[in-house]
């Protein structure tokens, strides 16, 4: 087994006396790619703000470690289920993937060359190169979203997070870029948050179903009865096949 990169130990959480995650525990591993899903209000987005840090636990503790074991706090990639500006904001897709370099560059929007050069290499490998110069306001739902990984990716993370990347684009598009975040989950850990169980059990490696509670299964053992008890309702599981 790869070393362990992030090690949640028992970790319970409240907003005020609303109990959100109850003793969750699990492991996640180096070059994992792993999928976290569950019912609308069941705690995902908080278990990644936790692994995030930008919130505590009330009970428990997260640990956070990279390749040679060292604290791992400033080496996370987070792409949220929503982007922070609106779409009608006047900015260039280069320039929304260079404000992933804003965190450790040291001067606010003066750009190192390496940085540079970074930005154009991730843009190619997520096909964007050619879309630089266009405001994020023409672009389609998909477009948006591999900008979007492509702003978390610039700073080479070690470990990437997203929060529903595929919410708002078809199947092509979603297909797309989970074919995408398959080939980067060779050299780095990715954690994603999902509603289709059905369709990321074609691409991650464990799904930790959380419902307050998490069950972490591989995705070999996930059947329809485990995903209506989770989500206390009957699921039709789609299939979809990958070519």
């Amino acid at each position: 087994m790869n070393n362990t990169v992030i090690d949640i130990d028992n970790v319970s959480f409240n907003y005020g006396v609303v109990p959100v995650l109850e003793n969750v525990s699990l492991k996640i591993y180096e070059d994992e790619f792993i999928g976290i899903i569950g019912p609308n209000a069941s705690g995902k987005s908080t278990l990644l703000k936790l692994i995030l840090g930008l919130l505590e636990p009330d009970k428990g503790v997260i640990h956070k470690y990279n390749h040679a074991g060292k604290d791992l706090r400033n080496h996370i990639g987070y792409v949220p289920q929503h982007s922070s500006f609106p779409r009608d904001f006047p900015v260039t897709v280069s320039e929304v993937v260079m404000m992933g370099h804003i965190a450790s560059s040291s001067r606010l929007f003066h750009y190192k060359n390496k940085e540079i050069e970074l930005a154009k290499q991730v843009m190619q490998k997520l096909e964007i190169e050619n879309i630089e110069k266009r405001q994020i306001g023409e672009l389609s739902g998909g477009q948006l979203q591999r900008v979007l990984i492509a702003r978390a990716l610039v700073c080479e993370p070690e470990i990437l997070i997203l929060d529903e990347p595929t919410s708002n684009v078809d199947m092509r598009a979603e297909e797309d870029i989970f074919s995408l975040l398959k080939n980067y989950s060779e050299h780095m850990t990715i954690i994603v948050v999902s509603h289709d169980i059905a369709f990321i059990s074609g691409y991650v490696d464990r799904v930790a179903c959380l419902n307050r509670t998490l069950v972490c299964h591989n995705t070999a053992s996930i059947s329809g009865k485990m995903i209506e008890e989770l989500y206390d309702a009957p699921v039709k599981m789609i299939h979809h096949h990958h070519h």
